[in-house]
């Protein structure tokens, strides 16, 4: 019993005996008696501690199904942990006790309590009244898991074909291509891409192999790589090796950190969450606060609203602004990328020419929320650089990016690094004096950015300042100052953009002494959608100090599907060029995704005319085209595609992007295949359709269409749902098998046809048919390897055995005609004995 309810026991009795006191109608002995007798009462309706009691539960007026055992201490009384758990409450502030060898929390009766609680003495009910802080904080997360491969990789061959023939009227003509060849095995795959040209013949372009660790979100890489940039460095290709961070191994990872929606909840309730006014999730939470996190949003500037309705049909909504950057990195999680070869020289012109030893590493981690910090480091023989980058998030103007780098170089003697020196001369001294030598330098580069998408408008600006003597690779000469500067925004309609990117000029001259001035690049455009009429956009164009200025008008219609009209107008005047001006319209028919033919007829006012056709299936893809300009004409031709070997066949078929897979249908022809419910492929002869695409890491939903199967076919899936791992091949066996069915007409020994209702089952088979009436009997699900099967016939009276061999061929119900069963002794168990 609480001390209100102790409280409200003695007012009671003190009620009761003053009257009797005041009016004097009892004497002294009687009122003692009285008393004391209420004093009893009250000692016997007292609690007893140690007492236990089972009692029904209501939490915050809803009752619950649990029976709780409950025991009276002197702070109040004892719950089991276990329900505590259940009830998600958090523990108490009193410490817990052992009760029979368990543990018991402890409501208390105390002020200090956040559950308020009575036992309906009545019912026997335990009534909790408990706030929302009262409960734990349950956490919903929305974050994808580790994907699982499903669909074991196979031992796989591919090769990429595009040839394109060119040649004029009257002309020679000229033969270009591209060829890729892959082996994709479990652990990894190589590739080896080629160009070939009719002037110069073959030039390897890559060669790589590339092995993928999921568990760890990264990826090796040996051979032919294209290093990390980061915040400041450049894009470089080399020869050697990397190890980097590859998010994209687990589709639906979000690397950058996404806001938390908090709430809570005094009742079980639904959550409805809206971001930018559009449904993203739809849940239950129990009672409590809540938190949800790795919620799917949409980058830049936005807003969320949560709606929070009990079971009382009570509603809370809560609006939540928020901002998203894919510049930054979640808290604690790292992405790195470490390269060590020999820079790629000549890229597409030589095969094999590598220049000096090169090694780097680019490192990011997120700090928290709102900072991301970047460090990276170039080393070579001649040069070092190393810097440092910071990336804030500023509520919601955007994202700072703040990035400094040092360089240390030695250089050649005769290049000089000073500020508007000449080029014979290295800080005062002759070239003579230091030829063949290199000396040290160094310099500085720092770069400040800004950027921001949003709602009303969205913008970038980025500066940058090199010192002189600021050395990396990949860039050779760096200008002092340089920057640009983005501008969007929606009005009335329409999309407005406007851009500026600026190039100072370079730290020092050149080794033949020029310099290069400085460059302006200014560009505005604006678009607006005309719902029926399609789309209408203006470009322009505006090269500073003397260039030209350009400008595009141009208007599209699409008219069906995949077909479309457009006409523009350019116009071009200043700069070295003479002014020109030049109107063009176009017809387009696009190819449809699977098979089928497209073409493309343009004209301008230039006396340009062109027709260009490209016609696909599952094959191959032909393209080829015609043009005539100023009394030339141009004719052009080329075919593209893939070949593919697995498990000992080879395939035809669409370009190899990343893996492909080979669906095995029994021995089922002509059946068609689907991927993602699109019909893709159909079998061969051999029951076989090649698959020159599957999503690396995804699910991926192949089926077969139930149509084109025989109606003896045994079928225990038509949708298989397989996850591959990238640039692997595969194998999809459906479970689909050859049900042979025959009829024929049973017969004894005697021929007489075997009793109508008698039970046959193949002996190989649980399944069993009953006999018609002549013996006429009907059985399927046999197997379509060659030899006999054997039949068990049964009856009340008996039974006998057969046996029945179908005939080669495809047919789907051959009748067998008359088939002997010979009699068998009838089981002991149906024997009956005479009476």
């Amino acid at each position: 019993m609480s001390h209100w309810a102790r409280a409200r026991s003695e007012c009671c009795s003190l009620l009761l005996a003053a009257p009797l006191a005041a009016a004097g109608q009892t004497s002294a002995d009687d009122l003692q008696r009285t008393l004391e007798r209420l004093a009893a009462e009250r000692a016997a309706a007292a609690p007893r501690f140690g007492e236990t009691l089972l009692l029904g539960l209501r939490v915050n007026g809803q009752p619950r199904p649990q029976t709780v055992r409950a025991v009276r201490v002197p702070e109040g009384l004892a719950l089991p942990q276990t329900l505590w758990q259940e009830l998600m409450l958090r523990p108490p502030s009193l410490p817990p006790r052992m009760i029979d060898n368990e543990l018991y929390l402890i409501l208390s009766d105390g002020p200090g309590g956040l559950v308020r609680w009575r036992v309906e003495e009545l019912s026997q009910t335990l009534e909790l009244d408990a706030p929302p802080q009262a409960f734990a904080n349950q956490k919903l997360e929305l974050d994808r898991a580790a994907t699982q491969v499903t669909l074991p990789a196979q031992l796989g061959l591919f090769a990429n074909y595009d040839l394109q023939w060119q040649r004029r009227v009257g002309g020679d003509g000229a033969l270009d291509g591209l060829a890729e060849l892959g082996v994709l095995t479990g652990p990894g795959d190589l590739n080896h891409q080629m160009l070939y040209r009719s002037d110069s013949g073959w030039t390897r372009l890559d060669t790589r192999w590339t092995w993928d660790r999921p568990a760890r979100l990264a990826t090796l890489r040996v051979g032919d790589v294209i290093s990390q940039a980061g915040s400041w460095g450049r894009a470089l290709r080399m020869g050697g090796v990397q190890w980097a961070s590859d998010f994209s191994l687990r589709p639906g990872f979000l690397s950058f950190p996404l806001p938390t929606l908090k709430g809570e909840a005094a009742l079980p309730s639904t959550v409805d969450v809206f971001v930018n006014n559009s449904q993203r999730l739809q849940g239950r939470v129990q009672p409590g606060p809540f938190d949800i996190t790795d919620l799917p949003l949409v980058t830049g500037q936005g807003e969320i609203r949560t709606v929070v309705k009990d079971l009382l049909g009570r509603e809370q909504v809560v609006v939540q602004p928020y901002y998203i950057s894919p510049s930054l990195l979640k808290p604690g999680l790292d992405a790195y990328s470490f390269e060590l070869g020999w820079v790629r020289e000549n890229y597409g012109i030589d095969s094999a020419r590598y220049g000096q030893g090169l090694g780097q590493v680019t490192w990011r981690r997120g700090v928290n929320t709102h900072f991301t910090v970047e460090g990276r480091g170039e080393l070579a023989a001649d040069q070092q650089t190393v810097g440092a980058s910071g990336l804030w998030l500023l509520q919601d103007w955007g994202t700072l990016n703040v990035s400094v780098a040092r360089s240390h170089s030695r250089l050649a003697g005769g290049e000089d690094l000073s500020d508007g020196g000449s080029t014979g001369s290295v800080g005062g001294v002759s070239e003579g004096g230091v030829a063949g030598r290199r000396l040290p330098r160094g310099g500085w580069l720092g770069t400040l950015g800004l950027e921001r998408q949003g709602f009303g408008w969205s913008g970038a600006v980025e500066v940058r300042r090199a010192s002189v003597g600021f050395v990396q690779r990949g860039l050779t000469e760096s200008p002092r100052w340089s920057g640009s500067a983005t501008l969007g925004t929606q009005w009335q309609g329409w999309g407005l953009g406007a851009g500026l990117v600026y190039q100072g000029a370079p730290q020092r001259p050149s080794v033949q002494g020029v310099i290069t001035p400085a460059t302006k690049l200014w560009t505005l455009n604006a678009g607006r959608g005309l719902g029926a009429w399609g789309y209408i956009g203006l470009s322009m164009l505006k090269a500073g100090g003397g260039g030209g200025t350009a400008v595009s008008l141009f208007w599209t219609l699409p008219i069906g599907d995949h077909q479309s009209i457009s006409t523009s107008w350019q116009g071009q005047r200043g700069g070295d060029s003479p002014s020109q001006r030049q109107w063009q319209l176009q017809f387009q028919d696009n190819p449809p995704p699977g098979e089928g033919l497209g073409y493309q007829v343009l004209a301008d006012s230039g006396g340009r005319r062109q027709l260009l056709a490209q016609w696909q299936d599952r094959h191959v893809a032909l393209n080829g085209g015609v043009s005539r300009l100023q009394g030339r004409t141009d004719l052009r031709a080329g075919v593209g595609g893939g070949l593919a070997w697995l498990d000992g066949s080879v395939y035809a078929g669409r370009r190899v992007d990343g893996g492909f897979a080979v669906v095995e249908v029994a021995d089922h022809p002509d059946v068609r295949i689907t991927h993602d419910n699109q019909v893709v492929a159909r079998t061969d002869a051999s029951g076989r359709a090649y698959l020159p695409t599957l999503r690396g890491y995804q699910v991926n939903r192949v089926g077969v269409m139930a149509d084109d199967l025989p109606l003896d076919a045994d079928i225990e899936s038509l949708d298989l749902q397989v996850t591959p791992a990238a640039r692997r091949a595969s194998l999809i066996r459906f479970p689909i098998g050859i049900s042979r069915t025959a009829t024929f007409r049973l017969v004894d020994a005697h021929g007489h046809p075997v009793p109508a209702g008698a039970d046959l089952r193949p002996v190989d088979q649980m399944r069993s048919f009953p006999v018609g009436l002549d013996g006429r009997a009907f059985v399927a699900g046999l197997s379509a390897a060659p030899g006999p099967h054997r039949l068990e016939v049964r009856w009340p009276d008996g039974g006998c055995e057969a046996s029945i061999e179908l005939p080669p061929g495809a047919r789907e119900l051959p009748d067998l005609g008359v088939v002997t069963c010979q009699a068998t002794p009838t089981p002991a168990s149906t024997t009956r004995s005479a009476p």
